[in-house]
């Protein structure tokens, strides 16, 4: 897992350094709104699975090159269930929050008005969880990460200070182990989520 992280940071870094070569007077920062649902598969430890479909509306950034792309993000994601089934089946509740930290670093293709981009999708995941069961309570935190590839585009209206655009992605999440081994109960979260998006952006230089 360490090895994975410090691979995906090294990538990160060198993928920056490139970018920041690269940029000319024609590098263009640009702030919009993103629209999409993401659709979930996530494991719960090794005996059941889930479909979360989400609705969700977020700010981003984008610098935008001649050939490269650079979106860095932050987002967050929350999850809880309950049943108020009689003992020995509840009542019971589980809560699991996730905050995102991370980047869309992408090639670009820009031909007249539109702007094609592809690349990948990286970054950490701080996620923290909850569960009650029959009064007993138990609470973990992690932190992991995510990546996974991106493909989109936008239509540069006028001068090019607006745009329409729409983006795909497919992630991999590692959410984390949690639990305690002491106990003998631990519970290891991920999921693979698919997010299409809709994104309005105004670039200001």
């Amino acid at each position: 897992m360490n090895r994975i992280k410090f691979l995906v940071g090294a990538g990160c870094v060198l993928f920056m350094a490139w970018g920041a070569q690269a940029q000319n007077a024609k590098t263009r920062i640009g702030f919009g709104v993103t629209f999409g649902r993401e659709l979930a598969f996530v494991s719960e430890a090794d005996f059941s699975s889930l479909t979360l479909p989400v609705d969700f509306a977020n700010f981003s950034v984008a610098i935008r090159g001649t050939n490269f792309r650079f979106e860095p993000t932050l987002g967050y994601f929350r999850f809880s269930s309950s049943s108020s089934a009689s003992p020995p089946f509840g009542p019971s509740e589980f809560k699991s929050s996730n905050w995102r930290v991370g980047a869309v670093l992408a090639l670009a293709r820009p031909r007249e008005s539109m702007n094609c981009y592809y690349g990948v999708n990286v970054g950490f995941v701080f996620s923290s969880i909850k569960s009650e069961f029959d009064n007993d309570s138990s609470s973990d935190s992690k932190t992991d990460f995510y990546i996974g590839p991106a493909i989109g585009g936008e239509y540069l209206f006028g001068n090019g200070d607006f745009s329409l655009g729409g983006e795909i992605q497919i992630n991999y999440i590692s959410i984390g182990d949690f639990g305690d081994g002491n106990s003998g109960f631990e519970e290891s979260l991920s999921a693979i989520s698919t997010k299409g998006m809709i994104i309005v952006r105004w670039y200001i230089n």
